[in-house]
């Protein structure tokens, strides 16, 4: 169940927020320069990215948590390019673990904050310049963040501001074309915060594969009639706030849609259950196919993630598989959007 942060707990986070503002980060790190802090009760670091440098660019502090983080970091850095040239940004910026806390005018913020913002005061906070705190979590609605991400948040700011001080009195001769990370960890035998640069590598998500292990289902497959058909296949939030009491913050829905290119029809539109994932319901919709309508000439899709799953069991059916873009879907989702 969600737990709510009492308000002395928001209070020392605005502080945080509204202390390194001054500072001005993004006036030292880049989107692309990134810091990692072990924080003391944390088993895995939090990766930190700086947004505001850029031309056009939004002021955000990005806290993505664990090597899972890093992985969603990557996948935002790395979009529109190699693998993820075709993947869609707005499920990247969906399906991401992360929790921001955003610089911009005080009537931006979400209720819930406002509610906070005025019992709390805060003489400290500027107009224009207010910060809004928001938790981004895969399959769910962004939301306030709750007690133990307004902690996390809290602590992260205020290390940074160390980091971003040690910047500024160029204390650390950072190589950040050399993919150096400015790391911040606490040493537990000596009780102080040690800062240095270190070379981590981005990590991607791991690419998961599908097999159909009973081979005589496997033959079964291939022997189905081909069909001249070429399939497309992605996965969409749809955005529209659903109920999740247990969780106590709102579910994005997440759809599953397949579409022949040639007629654009749909062929078939599911939505996830909480406890789905995505390649068990790709694997579902593949043997159902198969076994109904025969098999697909080629299938195409945006996510990488999906296209490498599918590779090796379609290439043993007979099946082309293509990352690429998938206009006929993005054309259904526009319409189906309209509707909504």
């Amino acid at each position: 169940m969600r737990k709510e942060a009492a308000l002395k707990m928001w209070w020392e986070l605005y502080e945080a927020a509204c202390r390194i503002e001054e500072l001005k980060p993004w006036e030292y790190l880049t989107k692309d320069q990134y810091v990692v802090i072990q924080l003391k009760d944390e088993k895995e670091p939090i990766f930190l990215r700086i947004l505001g440098n850029g031309q056009g660019e939004e002021k955000e502090i990005q806290i993505y948590p664990g090597f899972k983080g890093w992985q969603d970091l990557t996948m935002i850095a790395e979009l529109g390019t190699g693998l993820e040239e075709y993947l869609s940004e707005d499920y990247a910026m969906s399906d991401r673990r992360t929790l921001i806390c955003r610089y911009g005018k005080k009537s931006d913020m979400m209720y819930s904050q406002q509610e906070i913002s005025k019992a709390l005061n805060l003489p400290m906070a500027k107009e224009e310049m207010w910060p809004n705190f928001i938790s981004y979590r895969s399959r769910y609605i962004p939301f306030s963040p709750d007690q133990d991400e307004v902690l996390m948040m809290t602590e992260a700011i205020r290390n940074l501001f160390m980091c971003i001080r040690a910047l500024e009195e160029k204390k650390l001769p950072m190589k950040w074309e050399e993919n150096e990370r400015l790391c911040r960890i606490f040493n537990a035998e000596t009780g102080l915060w040690n800062m240095f640069p270190a070379k981590i590598p981005k990590q991607t998500r791991p690419y998961m594969g599908m097999q159909i292990q009973k081979e005589e289902l496997k033959e079964e497959l291939k022997n189905t009639p081909e069909k001249e058909q070429n399939v497309q296949i992605d996965f969409y939030y749809t955005h529209i706030a659903e109920s999740d009491e247990e969780a106590g913050r709102p579910r994005n829905p997440f759809l599953f849609v397949a579409a022949d290119e040639k007629t654009g029809k749909i062929i078939t539109r599911y939505f996830l259950k909480p406890e789905e994932t995505e390649l068990s319901v790709v694997s579902n919709f593949l043997l159902s196919h198969l076994k109904q309508q025969g098999r697909m000439r080629k299938i195409t899709s945006g996510n990488p993630w999906i296209i490498k799953a599918l590779e090796q069991i379609c290439q043993e059916l007979g099946i082309e598989t293509e990352l690429g873009r998938t206009e006929v879907l993005e054309e259904l989702m526009k319409k189906i959007e309209n509707r909504m």
